[in-house]
């Protein structure tokens, strides 16, 4: 995401790190007999969001003045935290809301 959407260019040394993880999670599935698609599809999913997040945090932590009224990275990442939860609370409802019956 950081490459291609906000043209940031990666280390050779962090090319060279994914070759390990890819080659670790391809033997994981190659010996998975039942592999759950869905699993990996919603992960890749999840992975995608996190990583326009952190590329959108550092983006707004370089706005000028606004490092001195939030604060710290931490005061960030529970700001960014709480609004992700609020926003995704209409679409909980729509997908879950019929069951909130047999949660409550």
């Amino acid at each position: 995401i950081g490459l291609l959407v906000y043209g940031k260019q990666i280390s050779k040394a962090k090319w060279l790190c994914l070759i390990p993880v890819i080659g670790g999670v391809c033997l994981a599935s190659v010996k998975e007999l039942d592999f759950a698609w869905s699993a990996l599809i919603a992960a890749a999913i999840a992975n995608l969001f996190a990583a326009f997040k952190g590329n959108e945090n550092k983006k707004l932590m370089e706005t000028e003045g606004l490092k001195d009224r939030i604060g710290t990275v931490g005061n960030q990442f529970a700001l960014t935290t709480i609004i992700s939860f609020i926003v995704s609370l209409p679409f909980m409802y729509f997908k879950e809301g019929s069951k909130w019956g047999e949660f409550v």
